[in-house]
């Protein structure tokens, strides 16, 4: 048996791209938290593009990915007599190196759009910054030869 790639010494590459999408919708897909009877849920994952990858090289897994990602989410409060609203969360680069993302939230009112940045974002990227471990987890095991 030939050995093509001794040691895992030589670059190894895997596109993770359709499991991030998988992923990203199990984890966030009717993601949700209360606060004060209000409801902050996510409905929809508008856009995932970009890039995501583990790759290996002389023995040691790493990734990289650059995410563009929009959430469709609802804010209810049954006790109020407000209907309901949407807007949306844009992360516009979702990066391998950066551990604060930018998220964009659009189309909510004044205090709804605190509400989210208060008690709904700290959860929220708190949840989204273990993508990297999970990313890791899931797939570097897969490029050893």
């Amino acid at each position: 048996m030939a050995v093509l790639n001794p040691n895992n010494w030589h670059w190894v590459d895997k596109n993770t791209l359709p499991w991030t999408k998988q992923y990203l919708n199990e984890k966030f897909i009717n993601y949700e938290i209360t606060k004060n009877s209000t409801t902050i849920k996510i409905i929809q994952i508008n856009r995932i593009n970009g890039d995501s990858n583990v790759s290996q090289r002389k023995g040691k897994p790493i990734c990289y990915f650059d995410l563009d990602l929009e959430f469709k989410v609802n804010v209810t409060n049954p006790e109020k007599d407000e209907e309901e609203e949407s807007g949306t969360l844009r992360i516009p680069e979702f990066m391998h190196d950066d551990s604060e993302p930018l998220i964009d939230i659009n189309g909510f009112s004044q205090s709804n759009s605190q509400l989210i940045q208060t008690s709904f974002i700290p959860t929220f990227k708190t949840t989204l910054l273990q993508y990297q471990n999970d990313l890791l987890e899931k797939h570097s095991s897969d490029l050893q030869e």
